[in-house]
């Protein structure tokens, strides 16, 4: 028995060797497959070396050249909160302004933002998006600019703030893009109304905090100053009554403090139907500079004469395998 107990753990243990040594050399054919791999790229890469240079020269010549017979355009982002509706209400109504853009309606682009029609054309695009969670943390963690989360129920959407972008042939044309959004916003009557009612609503609220606090603040008084001690001296004895149990109310009274405080600094700093947390940064470094272009054009053109060199290369092999 004990033999036969010897001999099935040395068979366990040469197992677990042999398990280790298959294990290793996996690993060791996988890195020297890769690392040929790698070799062999390198290799053919200095062989072809003529087909990648001529993709590199012709992506820096057209990188170079293109933008030279395109307008200059840029672009900046402003930040805003909506305090009179939802976020989904304001961006979808913004947005209203990429179809005139898109259009190229200027005439009622330069009506709905209150400025000239020949500023309304230096206007490329705008388009107000969404600032996703992504860790559900309540922190912004990206600007869904392309509407790529819209759809996406894994990530939360900060209902606090929105973005607006807008893309001009002249930088210039940014410092009237504020005001004429926010003149095209104040001149919806639903919004105005929806803000109105939010204003009475808080004034009401602050009102309506005032008497509480004052309530409780002579309730507080009441209880602290002018009811007697539950013992008293009386002729020389200790007498004890059933007068009712000291409450404090300070905690309370902080409570409706703090929150007439909010609502007093929405009233005050957040008093229109948006308001602006971030401006326009004015920039004069156009976007769809040489850099621009050939940051996407000559890696495109690099794997395109890759396969190119390939094709020549083995051509006879891919011809023969295309006829089978």
């Amino acid at each position: 028995m004990a033999k036969n107990n010897s001999h099935s753990r040395q068979s366990d243990e040469i197992d677990l060797l042999q398990l280790f040594k298959s294990f290793g050399d996996f690993i060791a054919r996988m890195f020297k497959g890769l690392f040929n791999a790698i070799l062999q790229f390198i290799i053919f890469s200095i062989r072809k070396w003529l087909y990648l240079l001529t993709a590199v020269i012709i992506g820096l010549a057209f990188s170079y050249f293109f933008p030279k017979v395109q307008q200059d355009f840029y672009y900046s982002d402003l930040v805003l909160k909506s305090n009179a509706v939802q976020n989904q209400e304001m961006i979808s109504y913004i947005n209203r302004l990429e179809n005139l853009t898109s259009e190229e309606n200027y005439p009622v682009l330069a009506s709905s933002l209150n400025i000239a029609e020949e500023d309304a054309k230096h206007i490329g695009n705008i388009r107000a998006y969404w600032f996703v969670d992504k860790n559900k943390d309540g922190i912004v963690d990206e600007a869904d600019i392309n509407n790529k989360f819209l759809a996406d129920t894994s990530v939360n959407k900060i209902g606090w703030r929105f973005g607006v972008r807008a893309t001009v042939t002249d930088p210039q044309v940014f410092e009237k893009v504020t005001p004429g959004i926010e003149q095209y916003v104040n001149s919806n009557d639903y919004f105005k109304k929806m803000n109105e009612a939010r204003i009475d609503d808080l004034t009401e609220i602050i009102n309506q905090i005032g008497l509480e606090v004052d309530k409780l603040d002579s309730l507080q008084k009441k209880e602290y100053f002018q009811l007697e001690d539950e013992t008293r001296l009386r002729e020389g004895q200790l007498v004890f009554t059933n007068d009712p149990e000291i409450k404090l109310f300070h905690e309370d009274l902080l409570d409706l403090v703090r929150t007439r405080q909010v609502s007093h600094r929405e009233l005050t700093i957040h008093h229109n139907i948006i308001s602006l947390l971030e401006d326009f940064t004015v920039t004069q470094r156009p976007i769809n500079s040489a850099t621009y272009y050939a940051k996407k054009v000559v890696p495109v053109l690099i794997v395109l004469a890759y396969l190119l060199a390939l094709f020549v290369t083995f051509r006879k092999k891919i011809i023969a395998a295309i006829r089978k």
